[in-house]
């Protein structure tokens, strides 16, 4: 008689009849199907978090460059002449606490300006091929880290293409 219940009551005394089984995963089938539009999702958003990445990098280096024209104009102002010479020699100069008699200044520079891959800004005056800007040239060598290329970046781009 117990073989004649109706599916509800022999789920409920603990067994399941064969046509009504629960399922217990997913199938191969399912899981390739989600993982396949992840990675649909995926290959449409990586490239423009890069992307993204690689501007803010570059505004961040033209941040850096603006501010290290500032302090380099904050020197014009105060000793009436640009600062002369190679990068080293002029961030050493930027950052000494002594004037010409020996007396205690406040640096213009605490640190050396790095751009945004970790490398040291570029600075040139006078230099060369900066058309009449008269302006010193500060630069970084951008993302490939090289000297020349199409990749760097200056604080007179703009104007050099104004002034041509």
């Amino acid at each position: 008689m117990q073989s004649l219940q109706k599916p509800e009551t022999a789920a409920r005394a603990g067994r399941i009849p064969r046509m009504g089984r629960i399922r217990q995963g997913f199938t191969l089938l399912e899981v390739l199907l989600v993982l396949a539009i992840l990675i649909a999702i995926a290959a449409m958003v990586v490239p423009n978090i890069i992307g993204a990445s690689d501007e803010a990098n570059k505004d961040l280096t033209r941040v850096n460059i603006n501010s290290f024209e500032l302090i380099v104009k904050q020197y014009r102002i105060k000793y009436k002449v640009w600062p002369e010479g190679s990068t080293e020699d002029v961030v050493m100069l930027l950052m000494m606490t002594e004037d010409d008699q020996g007396n205690f200044t406040e640096p213009l520079l605490e640190k050396v300006p790095l751009d945004a891959w970790g490398e040291p800004l570029q600075y040139e005056y006078p230099a060369d091929g900066t058309g009449n800007t008269r302006k010193p040239l500060i630069y970084s060598f951008g993302p490939d880290r090289d000297e020349g290329g199409d990749d760097n970046i200056t604080n007179i781009d703009d104007l050099i293409e104004q002034n041509l």
